[in-house]
Parts: structure tokens; sequence; C-alpha cells
């Protein structure tokens, strides 16, 4: 009988040890959280809050639902911090106004009410590619923008006995040899490295052919073209 490969023991136990990884996860969340008899001070959030103008105005559900959709508060240590997140949330997108803006999937999930409350503008992603998003037109009167104090008010429990085998895993798959095995049976965590990898290295293989033809003492002083771009 043939003897058993190492690639393949070691994928074995590498599924062994991400299914258990799962199995702690999911035993951790539901711990559940302590309620805290003194809540902690920690920053501050800027939000926007509806005020009690809006039953005065007869779209108010329309208003609400917008409400619903933009997001509302930003947090921050400091005052400064959640003014700094707020802002560029708001001038994000080539528009500078005071209420975050609502994507297109969020547009078509509104009523015909709320989306008259919306205007499209169009900017260009940092891939060059054209993109609509819509201003939320929430009358003046019916918000208000303000700071208020955060706090933390529950705590999360703690198995110290799951925490120490959680790292033993995380340990363990970072060993020579198994870090190498956990590409072929977890590809999806490298979703972000495969699809411009061959690009990459035809890439890589170009400039250093090109550099072949210069002068080692060119290559040191001048600033090659591609380099610069």
């Amino acid at each position: 009988m043939k003897p058993v490969h190492i690639k393949r023991q070691r994928q074995k136990e590498i599924r062994g040890l991400l299914h258990r990884r799962r199995e702690i996860w999911v035993e951790k969340d539901e711990l559940g959280y302590i309620n805290l008899k003194n809540p902690i001070r920690h920053g501050w959030f800027k939000e926007i809050v509806i005020t009690r103008r809006v039953t005065r105005y007869k779209n108010e559900a329309s208003i609400l639902e917008l409400y619903d959709v933009i997001e509302k508060s930003f947090w921050g240590r400091t005052k400064e911090e959640a003014e700094r997140k707020w802002l560029f949330q708001t001038s994000k997108y080539m528009i500078n106004k005071e209420i975050p803006t609502i994507s297109k999937r969020q547009f078509n999930r509104l009523s015909e009410g709320a989306k008259r409350l919306c205007v499209p503008f169009q900017y260009y992603t940092e891939r060059k590619k054209l993109r609509v998003r819509f201003y939320v037109n929430i009358p003046r009167g019916t918000y208000r923008i303000k700071f208020t104090r955060a706090y933390i008010t529950h705590s999360k429990r703690i198995d110290p006995l799951l925490e120490s085998e959680y790292a033993l895993i995380e340990q363990q798959l970072l060993k020579r040899g198994y870090y190498e095995a956990e590409k072929s049976v977890n590809p999806w965590k490298y979703w972000w490295y495969w699809p411009n990898y061959r690009e990459n290295k035809k890439e890589v293989k170009e400039k250093l052919s090109a550099l072949k033809k210069f002068p080692l003492r060119e290559i040191i002083n001048e600033e090659l073209s591609w380099e610069r771009n």
C-alpha cells in the first residue's frame, strides 16, 4: 500500500483546523454580552437627527424613509475626529453637502415619494468608471446635526479556553508548509491576490528585461520612464 502523500495529509489537517476555527468563532459569538452597571465614556458621535417639525410636512413618510436609508452617525475618539470622518463622507463624491449621499441600489429600493427627494449626480471612480449617486434633498427644518457623547454599555463575554484554542489554530496555519497548503484548500482567502497575479508577473518580467538594455550606472543615476509613472 502506497504511503499517504504529505501534501494530502496536510490539506486534510488544514480542513479540520478551518472547520474547528469556524466552530470556535460561532461559539464565541453565542457567548453574548454583559450589561455594565456604570457606562464608560468612549468618544463622540456626530449624527443627524429628525426634529418634530417633520410632522408639518405632507411627505413625512418619505422623509422618514430616506432617514432610515442614509448613514446617520460617525464615531470618533474626539470631536475633531468625528468631524473629520463626517466631512470625508459628505464630500467623498465631489459634492460637498451636509447629508451623506446614497447609492443607486439604495435609491432603487425607495418608494416613488422618497425618490422625488433625491437628486442624481455623476462621478468617476479611481478606475475612471462613471458612476451615479444621489443627494438626499431633505427639507432643512426637519433635521439637525449635532454632537452626542458615546458610551460603552455592554462588555463582550470571553472564554479563555476558546481564545487560546483559536490562537493555537492561527499559529498552526502560519507554520511552514501549512501556509502554502492553505491556499489550495481555502483559495477565497486570497481573492484579492490571484486575479491580477499573472498580469503583475508579466509586467515585472517586462520591466526587468527593459533594465538589461541599460548600463548599471544609468539605472542608478537616472530615473527611468516606467519608474516615474
